[in-house]
């Protein structure tokens, strides 16, 4: 009778931390297959942090905070500075960099890639297609559709280009960054907040966030996290058990992304 009383409290603590974790910084380890293997963080002085399969190749020790991007390439990756500088790691190449005081957005295409700067203009190297650039002024960043592309606005307005699909936007809002989804996308406030369209799907933020950095969603809308200037990545129902950095005092981090499977 004891040993059936304590196999129906082991099934029951399992079903709950099974229930309680699908939101929020649950911490199940491995056991949770998201998709993915690895998490990269950069932060502003070009040093990067990596945890699971992530593969460290290398960083960069700028003594001021001028690193605005890292993006993966299948066994490496880049790291664009403020100025449009282009750093190289693993198998990643430079075909080509910018002259700007403001570049904000690195987006990697086939055998090529597009910079973005704050004014909105974008320049494409390699196989990557121009389809135009914006008119305003404020643009966070840049996300890449199959033949076309997002900018999106720091007022929270989102334009689109080739064959990208405009979904909704804000006005008047402070945002820092797009997450893209099947056929829809979130919009990612300062203060954390989400604001879903098309299919995607507000699971949350936390308000103790006050300085969120960066949205990146898990491959087939299964979730995503949010990185604030500290370190530390929220997620929702996107944790793998690859745990972040250490906490920071200062706000430096700027970038998070995901080694997919």
């Amino acid at each position: 009778m004891k040993n059936n009383y304590f196999t129906l409290v082991v099934v029951l603590l399992v079903l709950g931390i099974i229930t309680f974790s699908s939101y929020g910084n649950i911490f199940l380890g491995n056991a949770v297959n998201r998709g993915y293997k690895g998490l990269y963080f950069l932060d502003e002085y070009g040093r990067l942090y990596v945890s699971g399969s992530a593969a460290f190749l290398g960083d960069l020790r700028f003594t001021e905070k001028v690193a605005r991007d890292i993006e993966l390439t299948k066994y490496g990756y880049l790291i664009l500075d403020k100025y449009g500088n282009l750093f190289a790691f693993g198998d990643a190449r430079v075909l080509g960099e910018v002259k700007t005081n403001d570049a904000v957005d690195l987006e990697l295409k086939d055998t090529g890639y597009y910079v973005l700067d704050r004014s909105g203009k974008v320049f494409a190297f390699g196989d990557a297609k121009k389809y135009g650039e914006g008119k305003n002024n404020d643009y966070v960043d840049m996300e890449l559709s199959s033949n076309g592309y997002y900018l999106l606005r720091k007022n929270g307005k989102v334009e689109t280009f080739g064959d990208a699909s405009f979904y909704g936007d804000l006005e008047d809002k402070d945002v820092v960054n797009l997450g893209l989804t099947d056929k829809g996308y979130l919009i990612l406030e300062k203060n954390g907040k989400i604001n879903a369209f098309g299919d995607a799907k507000d699971l949350g933020y936390d308000d103790k966030l006050a300085d969120a950095k960066d949205i990146e969603v898990v491959k087939k809308n299964k979730g995503y996290y949010i990185l604030d200037g500290h370190g530390i990545a929220y997620s929702y129902l996107a944790f793998a058990g690859f745990p972040g950095p250490e906490y920071s005092e200062e706000d430096k981090y700027i970038d998070m992304e995901i080694l997919e499977s």
